[in-house]
């Protein structure tokens, strides 16, 4: 059995020590949100992998060490994936990440319920 090598190109992530593990729910309420904000969730950690899911509407935006802030895969309530290429749609930082509010996307807003998992 053989491994295939040829063509890739492989990034190792940046070893933090200790795998970390946070999650959470946020609940929006009616007040409208701008399609230039974004819902900041602070985990203590650089994620490595955030996934996103508004409950209301079951969509779900999945983020890897490795994509940029201009990627994103996002599934619909139909199961259908896309890669998002909206920019700055998810923004990883030191201690946590965020989430842009936009209408494609469709991520964050109002009167929604999401919950949030992110892995250091």
């Amino acid at each position: 059995m053989a491994d295939n090598t040829a063509g890739q190109t492989k990034t190792a992530g940046v070893d933090q020590a200790t795998g970390q593990f946070a999650s959470g729910k946020v609940v929006f309420d009616a007040t409208t949100i701008t399609a230039t904000e974004y819902a900041r969730i602070e985990c203590g950690f650089l994620p490595r992998y955030i996934e996103w899911e508004n409950l209301t509407d079951r969509i779900k935006v999945e983020w890897n060490e490795g994509m940029t802030t201009s990627q994103c895969l996002r599934t619909a309530a139909a199961g259908t994936r896309t890669l998002d290429t909206t920019a700055l749609a998810v923004v990883p930082d030191s201690k946590g990440f965020r989430i842009l509010q936009d209408a494609t996307l469709a991520a964050i807003l109002a009167s929604k319920t999401c919950y949030w998992r992110a892995y250091g």
